[in-house]
């Protein structure tokens, strides 16, 4: 699991008058050169001339900003409601790490990790109204979430990975679902419940609006949670449903409609493992042989519908089955990065599975990105996806609750992800 991070951000009187007029949501703050992921949480401590600890915000390591300069994007600002004097602060930090601490409060910079939870510790006891941010980035949260069952952090890994793809796909941020976190109640029944800042919801409009889609149906009276994420372009409700307790759940299908073009999209996750230094995956198991039939299954049902004959209908390919093969996801929720694999088409894993190059020296069947030459990355599927450029036609997304009520069946879990675009361009005519 990844480590968050700590910086101190030092701010000159014309930049924190700057900073407290600023109209955005963001603040970009030139600093110098530093090393930090883009997908790990970031929390950024802002210091006036006055040495007074003002705010609390998210950052993320820009641009580069000049000669050994980086912009440091500041969001999700948090004004305390009482200033902390750094005198306070720095009185408390215990005499191994004052040095690099009183280093960083003066010039600014990235904490050290061990700095970082001595600094974030002291914040929390002198800022009470700052604890609830800050508990996000605390040892007693990553100790919650180490002590989770490994079958259950390997459940919650592809329900992650399938909602933060789902977000990916509509154009809203994966920052959405930064600062996971076990539920208050000591008890995790799906990836969403963890989300504190998105407010699980089951809201009568919302139910009212899923209730004319294709498919809701099979979801509906199933155990499950129901989150909308939003931005200006796009409305994201995903309803993460499921038969079986976390630890019990064979896997997570993603089925992402897009409902500008009445299009649907199926994934799968398939985990390869390390072998001789390269990740493998493995085949035929009956799992996968399994699976793959009620795809196929499925997939003979939507090609009794008659031809496409809108243009809002067309596909470069009507099958909606993908298989993302990428190696075993590990669950790392300060980490909102997409995990890199293969997207196959179902069509397409049904050549790759027969060819000769899959073939072992033993006889036996593997996958790995020596013997697959084409495939789509993340950055390709998201287009392809996010166009409506592949998936069921309009017709065919009126037969879907079939394919959904099979994977239920099957023991997986349902991520259904419904994106509506409320930019109105590319909305279709009713």
């Amino acid at each position: 699991m990844s480590k968050s991070g700590g910086y101190v951000v030092r701010l000159s009187p014309d930049r924190k008058d700057a900073f407290e007029h600023n109209p955005y949501d963001t603040f970009g703050e030139p600093v110098q050169e530093f090393s930090h992921s883009r997908n790990v949480p970031l929390a950024c401590f802002v210091i006036d001339s006055s040495n007074k600890l003002t705010d609390i915000a998210l950052g993320k390591r820009g641009t580069r900003a000049g000669t050994d300069m980086r912009r440091l994007n500041l969001h999700d600002i948090y004004t305390l409601k009482s200033p902390v004097d750094i005198d306070d602060i720095e009185k408390r930090v215990p005499n191994k790490l004052k040095k690099k601490v009183s280093e960083k409060i003066a010039f600014g910079g990235l904490l050290p990790p061990k700095s970082f939870e001595s600094f974030l510790n002291i914040v929390s006891s002198l800022a009470p109204d700052s604890s609830r941010i800050l508990s996000r980035f605390s040892e007693a949260r990553y100790r919650r979430i180490q002590n989770l069952s490994s079958q259950v952090r390997a459940t919650l890994a592809e329900q992650k990975e399938a909602v933060a793809t789902a977000l990916t796909i509509a154009g809203i941020g994966r920052d959405e679902i930064y600062g996971w976190d076990v539920n208050d109640k000591g008890t995790t029944t799906s990836f969403l419940d963890g989300l504190e800042q998105v407010r699980l919801r089951e809201d009568p409009m919302v139910v009212n609006d899923l209730n004319s889609l294709p498919g809701y149906e099979a979801i509906r009276h199933t155990s499950h949670a129901l989150v909308v994420f939003e931005n200006t372009q796009s409305k994201l409700t995903v309803v993460l449903a499921n038969r079986l307790p976390l630890e019990k759940q064979l896997g997570v299908d993603l089925i992402y409609y897009n409902e500008t073009f009445s299009c649907f999209l199926m994934v799968q996750y398939k985990a390869m493992e390390e072998e001789g230094g390269q990740a493998v995956y493995r085949f035929p198991n009956q799992q996968l042989s399994d699976e793959i039939d009620r795809m196929r299954l499925v997939l003979s049902e939507l090609r009794k519908v008659g031809p496409n004959a809108e243009a809002d209908g067309f596909r470069l390919s009507e099958n909606p089955f993908f298989l993302k093969i990428c190696p075993r996801l590990v669950f790392d929720p300060d980490n909102i990065g997409l995990v890199k694999g293969m997207y196959l088409p179902l069509d397409y894993w049904d050549l790759l599975s027969e060819h000769p190059t899959t073939v072992g020296p033993k006889g036996g069947k593997r996958l790995s990105y020596n013997n697959v030459r084409r495939y789509f990355d993340n950055t390709e599927f998201v287009t392809i996806a996010s166009g409506g450029w592949v998936g069921t036609t309009i017709a065919q997304s009126k037969h879907l609750e079939s394919a959904i009520r099979s994977t239920l069946k099957s023991g997986r879990a349902v991520v259904f992800a419904v994106n509506i675009q409320t930019d109105r361009r590319h909305r279709r005519n009713r």
